[in-house]
């Protein structure tokens, strides 16, 4: 009744796809790993280690692409969640630089990945945040506090269903009230010593 030659290929097929989608998913912690490592390297100021340490990602994601240029279906998963931490790490450090954020189209996500980097690099502006009112640097607070207020803007415009990026959406909220508060302790702190 069935053609079992057909149902073999059939097969050989999933394994062929389960066995690429492997491949990418263990290179994709590369990206992850190497993104992670950028992101402490700018906090800790050391902006040529980031660089390099994206880079390094940057080759990586390369590859990817190329072989999954061939089947979407493998972009998801492992893949996507890597990318983000990549969109968060490239973006952070060009913030910490020169004060620009960089576009999806440039960094060569897709929105879901570049969504999802900006939400988590709020948290990163809080941490930054909190180091920077320790050393009373009320203008780097209050850049910070306008680049959060600015991705909130664009993140408010949509309407997100239940899922992972509505719950990254409602952090950026909270993020914005943390560096909000730590933005007015910073001032009242500044202008009661004067």
């Amino acid at each position: 009744m069935l053609d079992e030659k057909e149902f073999e290929e059939i097969k050989q097929r999933f394994e062929a796809f389960d066995l690429k989608r492997e491949g990418i998913i263990k290179e994709s912690r590369d990206i992850l790993k190497l993104s992670k490592q950028a992101i402490y390297s700018v906090h800790r100021d050391d902006l040529a280690k980031a660089e390099t340490q994206l880079a390094a990602a940057e080759k990586v994601k390369a590859k990817l692409d190329a072989e999954i240029a061939c089947d979407s279906a493998l972009r998801t998963g492992g893949y996507g969640h890597a990318l983000e931490e990549y969109v968060e790490a490239r973006t952070f450090l060009s913030f910490v630089k020169d004060g620009t954020v960089p576009t999806m189209k440039s960094l060569g996500v897709c929105a879901d990945e570049y969504l999802g980097g900006l939400a988590d690099l709020t948290g990163e502006f809080c941490r930054r945040a909190v180091v920077a009112a320790t050393k009373l640097r009320t203008d780097e607070v209050s850049s910070i506090h306008t680049a959060i207020e600015e991705i909130y803007g664009q993140f408010v415009t949509f309407d997100f269903r239940n899922g992972e990026l509505r719950r990254k959406y409602d952090s950026i909220k909270y993020n914005l009230q943390k560096v909000e508060r730590i933005l007015y302790d910073l001032k009242v702190r500044v202008s009661d010593d004067d």
